[in-house]
């Protein structure tokens, strides 16, 4: 039996076996091991397809449980080496810490014995530092012993008339040598002075040290001019401090400025006469033109001097052992030499142009140079690129005051600016002032004498001008002279007209442009304190040219002719000038108003005078046109009374067959509506605004009472009356077109009371109940009633007076 079980047993494989290498591998795959297991368990007989092919799971059981036997081993094996692992790990962490001990007492040994040679070190450095001291004072000692020593030696020479020791130590060319030397004859020049007084043998010894000492001082000037012109900067600067220690470097610094190109090229330049094209000439002295800017050359000095201080500063500062002293210097060579010698050229040479030339040349001259100073401040020259120090501030805004000083002190620039706006109004007003002066000629002037000698005075200071004797085209434009072709024109070419004499307002615009000019270069130069000063002069010039020589004149002139006039038709065209004279008016005023007198702020007195005087000048001139006005107004009424005077007694009583209903106006109607119709056009043209409108009134009231008492003159028959009429609804169709409200209810009853001549008797006590004529009394109307012929006849008396 037991025999046939293990017989059974024999036919089923036994289990693989397996070991831990297996599990260790990295291709170990579980899947392909419980593969390999089963395949290991089916028997041969089923893996061949023959006998009972029922499944049979003890195959697979025995050889799971014999896997997981070997399971139970291989863990257990595994076990005992974890076991042994971990004791081989706590041995080695037990010998790590013991070693790590004993490292840190190492390590505390050695700080302790750090710390001791630390402190020893210490102790030793400060017997060092003593040691080193005394070492370096008794060197100090020695060099001065040995300086002492070389100073005797060298003394004892001199007196000897022996310079060879001092003559060696300066030959050898080197910087210290040299220095060396410098120092020593110094101290033998202080030991000589001390010693001043006795025998001769010192005097002499005094004379061979001074010469030496001036032989050094122009040694060591050729080396530093030597390394300048080789821009060797640590050789310059070697010698500058030898000569600054030697003598204050006095020379050094005047024989480094002297050196320079720019100097030497302005030097030349300044040399030279200032030529400036004749483009530029013009433009100078036309107040038309804008002005040209500042004069080339000097232009580009001034650009130049911008370019050679930025860079030579620099040069200063590396070199100089006193920068801001050979700056200051420098700045004011710069300044008060070169730069002021070609700005007075410039000036003086814009001055023998013109007034205006000088002024405008001034102008652009001082804002280049603030430019310049400013620039000069802002890129801080030894500070670079710092501010500019306090001290070389104040030497750079000193020299640029001291440039203008003498063209702006003393009031001076005030009055050329007066003389060159005197000059130019003069002139723009020449032919103005001939013209009326000549009108002039042959009357009596009575109270003109005075306005036509302040005139003669003015054309007189053109004639005298610098803008005379250029005779310039500036000049020609200004008075309004042709330049004949292949010569100049000349004052003595001047010839008037008609249109000389008359006010322009482009004239005034000039004047008020060339005003504002001043009047902005005055406040570019002159001191604020001096501002309200002058825009009152300014103003003076103004009003003493723009009204008194001008608008005064004309407005006279006008007055003159209204007042001339004879009994014949009036002429009234110079009624014309009252347009022109209130818009130069007006632009003169609002000028001052707004540019002269707000300028004046900052002195109460001088804004309450100009305002009194610009009110005083404005309420005359309207004072003025006023008069001429009320003039013109009292020669057209009168003339068209005269005109009116010559209607004849028969016009209204005209026979039947003179009449018909093509027939106009009476001549005597047409010609005052002529007349009139003039009137009209030239107040249009002379007038505007308020003026207009009173002047029209005034003309319409004149006209209306003239014809009311006119109707009253004449006879009135019935034919006569479609002529009344006519000649009525002619004056009221000509006032109407004037567009005059108060003109109309009076026009309005004139025409009302021409209508009584023409309704038939019954129908007047209608007429005068209506309209405008119900407001008047009859009594009023009668007077023109009683010139019907039918006033009688048919008794229109009592049918007014019935009721």
């Amino acid at each position: 039996m037991v025999t046939t079980q293990e017989s059974t047993r024999s036919i089923f494989p036994k289990a693989n076996s397996f070991s831990l290498e297996e599990f260790s591998s990295t291709d170990f795959i579980v899947k392909d091991f419980i593969e390999g297991l089963t395949d290991s368990s089916i028997p041969a007989s089923r893996r061949s397809g023959l006998g009972n092919n029922a499944f049979d799971p003890k195959p697979y059981i025995r050889t799971f449980e014999a896997a997981l036997d070997r399971f139970k081993e291989l863990d257990e094996t595994l076990s005992e080496k974890e076991s042994e692992l971990k004791e081989g790990v706590r041995r080695a962490e037990i010998e790590h810490t013991r070693t790590l001990d004993r490292l840190g007492e190492k390590f505390n040994t050695t700080l302790a014995e750090f710390h001791r040679l630390d402190s020893s070190i210490t102790d030793g450095g400060g017997v060092a530092v003593r040691i080193g001291g005394q070492l370096e004072q008794l060197d100090k000692q020695r060099q001065r012993a040995e300086d002492a020593r070389f100073l005797i030696q060298c003394f004892t020479e001199f007196n000897r008339g022996d310079t060879g020791r001092l003559e060696r130590l300066r030959r050898t060319g080197r910087i210290e040598d040299s220095i060396r030397c410098a120092v020593v004859s110094r101290q033998l020049s202080l030991i000589v002075k001390r010693n001043e007084g006795g025998a001769g043998q010192n005097a002499r010894t005094k004379n061979m040290i001074e010469a030496f000492s001036e032989s050094l001082e122009q040694d060591l000037l050729r080396q530093f001019d030597d390394a300048y012109r080789r821009f060797k900067i640590e050789a310059m600067k070697g010698c500058a401090k030898v000569l600054h220690d030697f003598n204050g470097g006095a020379s050094v610094v005047s024989n480094f400025l002297n050196q320079m190109d720019f100097f030497i090229a302005t030097g030349k330049i300044n040399a030279g006469e200032v030529t400036i094209e004749q483009t530029i000439e013009e433009k100078l002295s036309d107040p038309d033109e804008s002005p040209p800017g500042l004069e080339p050359s000097l232009l580009s000095l001034i650009s130049e001097i911008r370019d050679v201080l930025k860079v030579e500063s620099k040069t200063i500062k590396e070199v100089f052992p006193y920068p801001e002293q050979v700056l200051g210097t420098f700045l004011q060579r710069v300044f008060q030499q070169s730069l002021q010698q070609r700005l007075e050229m410039v000036l003086d040479k814009t001055a023998t142009l013109s007034p205006l030339a000088f002024l405008r040349t001034l102008q652009a001259s001082r804002a280049s140079v603030i430019t310049l100073a400013e620039d000069l401040k802002a890129h801080g020259l030894t500070e670079h690129p710092g501010p500019l120090s306090a001290s070389t501030t104040m030497v750079v805004d000193q020299n640029v005051e001291e440039l203008f000083v003498p063209y702006l002190q003393d009031r001076g620039y005030m009055e050329k600016e007066k003389d060159n706006l005197e000059q130019l109004y003069s002139g723009l007003l020449l032919k103005f002032s001939i013209f009326h002066d000549q009108r002039k000629k042959n009357q009596n002037l009575g109270v003109f004498d005075r306005l036509k000698k302040s005139r003669e005075r003015a054309i007189e200071k053109v004639l005298e001008s610098d803008l005379a004797k250029t005779q310039n085209g500036a000049l020609s434009r200004i008075i309004g002279l042709d330049r004949r072709s292949g010569g100049d024109a000349h004052l003595s070419d001047v010839v008037v007209s008609e249109v000389d004499g008359q006010l322009n307002v482009d004239f005034s615009k000039r004047m008020l442009k060339w005003l504002a000019e001043a009047v902005g270069r005055s406040i570019e130069l002159s001191s604020a304190a001096d501002t309200p000063k002058d825009v009152s002069a300014l103003l003076n010039i103004l009003i003493e040219h723009m009204r008194t020589m001008y608008i005064d004149v004309a407005l006279d002139a006008a007055m003159d002719v209204a007042e001339q006039q004879t009994k014949a038709e009036p002429d009234l065209t110079y009624v014309l000038e009252i347009k022109p004279a209130t818009k130069i008016m007006h632009l003169m005023f609002s000028f001052i108003n707004t540019a002269l007198i707000p300028l004046s702020q900052t002195s109460l007195t001088a804004r309450r005078e100009m305002v009194k005087f610009s009110n005083t000048t404005l309420t005359s001139l309207e004072q003025k046109i006023n008069n001429i006005i009320q003039k013109t107004i009292d020669l057209v009424i009168a003339y068209t009374g005269s005109l009116l005077a010559k209607q004849k007694k028969q016009d209204y009583r005209p026979k039947d067959d003179e009449v018909s209903l093509t027939t106009l106006q009476t001549p005597t109607c047409l010609s005052v509506c002529a007349f009139i119709t003039k009137v009209h056009a030239v107040a249009i043209e002379a007038l505007d605004g308020a003026n207009l409108d009173g002047f029209l009134s005034e003309i319409g009231a004149g006209l209306r009472g003239f014809l009311l008492e006119h109707l009253k003159k004449f006879q009135v028959n019935q034919a006569g009356a479609i002529m009344l009429s006519k000649d009525i609804a002619k004056y009221r169709d000509l006032v109407d077109r004037w567009g005059v409200a108060s003109l109309k209810d009076g026009f309005e009853l004139l025409h009302e009371i021409g209508n009584l001549f023409v309704v038939g008797p019954a129908a007047l006590k209608d007429r005068m109940r209506d309209g405008v004529l119900a407001r008047v009394k009859p009594g009023i109307l009668r007077p023109y009633l009683v010139k019907r012929d039918d006033y009688i006849a048919v008794g229109i008396e009592k049918i007014l007076m019935s009721d």
